[in-house]
């Protein structure tokens, strides 16, 4: 049963946003958003947030959309892959490298308020993206504890980026796949979505991105979606 809402949550502050379905629009195949002609746009049928997420923690921060029309796939729309085999529904290890993608600000410098004030304008215009390590889970909630401020980084969760920053998800990436390569068969597995981070600058020092797990929500998203994920096929129950 959805919900049909869309709470957008603007990382790094505890900023929620209800969006109703008929409020959202998907562009499918887009690179640069000054040119969504050439996008495939679809509207909404259903959002169906999980029931247990929690806002306190962004614990269980995962949502499925469910499109009215189909998608044809193409040279600019594919499919990334869930995870499957058993070292991967075990989550990423440490140190795995991975590419997150999305149309978050470029300028650490700007604020929630900034971005929301600007109808956000100052998002950037052309995808981005960024490769980051995954970090070891203790490193990464010692580093999160010995902060003020309720963080918990639960077993749902990994925690991504380098010690001495430079580089990280920001705001207005929120959602977006972290994949990891599968060099045996090629895939691009999505291992995380982009959910929370600390209050500081992005990209400042020890301060690592958080990421959903999504191997935990495997047979969630099957019993969400009706399909059984079974190596590269899938089969409907």
């Amino acid at each position: 049963m959805g919900t049909n809402l869309l709470f957008i949550i603007q990382r790094r502050d505890n900023t929620l946003t209800a969006v109703s379905k008929e409020h959202v629009n998907v562009y499918l195949g887009l690179h640069d958003v000054r040119n969504k002609i050439d996008a495939v746009n679809r509207t909404v049928e259903e959002i169906i947030l999980h029931e247990s997420f929690d806002i306190q923690n962004y614990n269980h921060d995962i949502a499925l959309v469910k499109l009215k029309e189909k998608v044809t796939m193409g040279p600019y729309i594919m499919p990334v892959c869930l995870p499957q085999d058993p070292g991967e529904l075990g989550g990423p290890q440490p140190n795995m490298l991975g590419l997150v993608a999305g149309w978050g600000i470029s300028n650490p410098n700007i604020t929630v308020d900034e971005v929301i004030s600007s109808g956000m304008q100052t998002l950037s215009d052309v995808l981005q993206y960024v490769k980051l390590p995954v970090v070891l889970h203790e490193e990464c909630k010692t580093s999160y504890e010995s902060r003020s401020g309720n963080y918990s980084v639960t077993e749902n969760m990994f925690c991504a980026g380098y010690y001495e920053g430079g580089k990280d998800t920001c705001l207005g990436d929120s959602g977006g796949a972290f994949v990891i390569r599968d060099l045996d068969n090629r895939r691009w597995v999505a291992q995380g979505l982009v959910s929370w981070g600390g209050p500081e600058e992005c990209g400042s020092k020890q301060v690592y991105g958080v990421y959903t797990k999504v191997s935990n929500y495997v047979d969630w998203l099957q019993e969400k979606t009706g399909w059984t994920f079974l190596d590269s096929n899938l089969e409907k129950r």
